[in-house]
């Protein structure tokens, strides 16, 4: 029964957002480059930032400033790898100046507006079911959110499937940064630029005489382990150091890099 509510919970919250989220308006601001989906993410972060202060949900106490120590430190250098490495891979195009400002915009509404929703509102919402319960129920909903991205004729179960799981991966990633650094804020920065590639990297249309690739079953159900093995492993970490259990070799790696002192110890 536990997990029956937390399922339709779960359901009911991501059929909500998927549907407002394609009611919101896209003709208000014409002129001005992403204008439009910006002003909706803002209306619905602010709608579900709302319910979550009325509510008085738990994850009220990560919408404040980050904690500063080693701890966030090392959880913001690990978020700014995935930074570094997505833009670097990205074939960024070029954009005038409002262009540019308004896609970092867009990117930051989108960031804000699911990480509320996510880690805000859901985790919130069923952390009183325990706090393992509510990171792991969050985040496969907010990997089975990103379905809609293959709704239509061009439905492919097996992008769907990747992209579902490596997105499971992020949020439970997300989650255990939210929980160290104890912001959400932080996390919304960190969403926001990794998906770079929306705004910024080259649109190249697909190749017609391009073979599609067809993968067995077990490369299609492997296909997106590795990514997600990566986020859950980091998180995994995260987590360990949160309690004050620090690895011996993340010990070694901050002596060598001369974080820290010989004294070493996390604040």
């Amino acid at each position: 029964m536990r997990n029956l509510r937390l399922g339709s919970t779960l359901i009911a919250l991501s059929v909500f957002t998927l549907v407002a989220g394609r009611l919101q308006p896209t003709s208000w601001f014409e002129d001005i480059p992403y204008a439009n989906a910006t002003f909706g993410n803002v209306v619905a972060g602010l709608f579900f930032y709302f319910a979550i202060y009325v509510l008085g949900l738990q994850s009220l106490e990560y919408f404040r400033l980050p904690r500063v120590g080693l701890k966030s430190l090392f959880a913001l250098m690990i978020a700014a790898m995935f930074i570094f490495g997505e833009i670097k891979t990205s074939d960024n195009e070029r954009m005038g100046l409002l262009e540019t400002v308004m896609g970092i915009i867009f990117l930051l509404s989108i960031g804000y507006t699911e990480e509320i929703f996510s880690r805000g509102f859901v985790y919130g919402a069923l952390y009183k079911f325990g706090r393992r319960s509510a990171i792991f129920f969050s985040s496969l909903g907010f990997g089975l959110m990103h379905i809609n991205r293959y709704w239509g004729s061009d439905w492919d179960p097996w992008l769907a499937y990747w992209h579902v799981m490596e997105t499971f991966g992020f949020a439970v990633f997300a989650c255990a940064l939210m929980i160290l650094t104890r912001s959400i804020w932080l996390v919304v920065i960190f969403h926001g630029l990794i998906d770079w590639s929306i705004v910024f990297d080259k649109y190249v249309p697909p190749d017609p005489n391009e073979v599609a690739w067809e993968p067995s079953m077990w490369e299609g159900l492997t296909s997106p382990l590795f990514n997600l093995g990566i986020f859950l492993f980091l998180a995994w970490l995260l987590f360990k150091i949160e309690k004050g259990t620090v690895p011996k070799w993340v010990k070694r790696l901050a002596l060598k890099w001369k974080l820290v002192e010989p004294e070493f110890s996390i604040a």
